[in-house]
């Protein structure tokens, strides 16, 4: 009669668990950079990260919001958008006051803006044939995207995917085999 002799569960070195969740991080977040660059690309969503404060409480400075272009014309009151700011470069997100006809032009609307946190309506009106329709908002994720989106942080996520990389495919340490 031969008895089975069950060897004990080998454990894992922590450095190889360590280097599987970093991987696998990794390689979630490039799935979701994926994702969401195919969602633009065929969507016309974007992201728009808010600096001021001026549509709080609503949408705090920090967030980002996603936002979809539609047609001027179908853009009503009470609603949020994103639209060029005359003589800036930054865009400006706020809610719609009014929407009126412009002459001459069958497709242009224009708009009388407020942020939620101001006393006033926008000095500027907004003439527009696109805007962007504010359809979800993340607070803080955007200043989050922010600072990943600096020259040292890049270089940083850079330098790390690299690294990663390389630990990932550098030849492990073999283990004396057991010899009977």
């Amino acid at each position: 009669m031969s008895t089975a002799v069950a060897r004990p569960a080998r454990r894992r070195h922590p450095l190889v668990v360590l280097r599987g969740v970093l991987v696998t991080v990794a390689g979630v977040v490039g799935i979701i950079c994926v994702i969401w660059w195919v969602i633009a690309a065929t969507t016309g969503l974007s992201l728009i990260v808010v600096t001021t404060g001026s549509m709080s409480p609503t949408v705090p400075a920090g967030s980002v919001v996603v936002s979809e272009r539609v047609p001027a014309a179908s853009v009503r009151a009470g609603q949020v958008v994103t639209v060029p700011r005359p003589g800036a470069s930054l865009p400006v997100t706020h809610r719609v006051v009014t929407v009126e006809r412009v002459t001459g032009d069958t497709v242009a609307r224009q708009f009388t803006l407020r942020g939620d946190a101001n006393g006033t309506n926008d000095r500027d009106q907004y003439i527009v044939r696109e805007a962007g329709l504010v359809i979800a908002a993340a607070p803080v994720l955007g200043s989050v995207l922010q600072a990943a989106s600096t020259p040292a942080a890049r270089g940083l996520a850079v330098a790390v995917v690299g690294l990663l990389v390389v630990w990932t495919f550098w030849p492990a340490r073999r283990a004396p085999s057991d010899e009977r």
